[in-house]
């Protein structure tokens, strides 16, 4: 049913997935699949989730390639580049795009998934920090900051917003990614 629902998105895009769209898709009844899911909503916060244990997954195998702090950081942004653009469905369920919209992080209902994958984004972050000596009172403001680089090219990559497409965005991404983290770790202590 899951993979119904990706396929339609892929095809239609999410505004499309419908639950009579995912039981023709399997071959079932509408009321098949509300035994399984009660809403629509549900079928995408399932997805959601499984984007996310399959992000982690990937930037578990990035944070373990190498030891050197500013290498697994551009390690894990290269792996969270390329699962947005091997799993574009997933990525906009779990970004909230294309109309798909799941709340805002820090709440109680947060996903565990996405608690996940913030908190190995920090732990690179502070293994970082802590090497290059840098001073900075919220590693939280780091973090996001890196994220929002991340996923603002990325949308806009997506999107065909940048000129090039993702062919140039993404070594674009990465050049950005290391001029930031060296500003970050030349800059005076506020």
């Amino acid at each position: 049913m899951l993979a119904a629902a990706r396929a339609i998105a892929a095809e239609e895009g999410w505004q499309a997935v419908t639950t009579r769209k995912v039981a023709e898709r399997v071959e079932c009844s509408q009321p098949t699949i509300y035994g399984y899911f009660e809403s629509k909503e549900a079928i995408l916060l399932a997805l959601l989730r499984q984007g996310y244990e399959q992000l982690v997954v990937v930037m578990r195998e990035a944070f373990a390639s190498t030891d050197d702090p500013e290498e697994r950081l551009l390690a894990m942004t290269d792996a969270y580049w390329d699962f947005a653009f091997r799993s574009p469905e997933l990525y906009q369920v779990m970004h909230g795009l294309a109309g798909v919209s799941f709340g805002k992080y820090g709440h109680p209902e947060t996903p565990v998934e996405i608690k996940q994958s913030f908190s190995l984004a920090r732990e690179a972050m502070v293994q970082w920090v802590e090497a290059r000596g840098v001073e900075r009172a919220d590693l939280t403001d780091l973090v996001e900051a890196r994220r929002g680089l991340i996923h603002g090219l990325i949308t806009l990559a997506m999107s065909r917003r940048i000129a090039g497409g993702p062919e140039r965005v993404k070594p674009l991404l990465r050049e950005t990614m290391k001029d930031l983290l060296f500003a970050w770790s030349h800059r005076s202590p506020e």
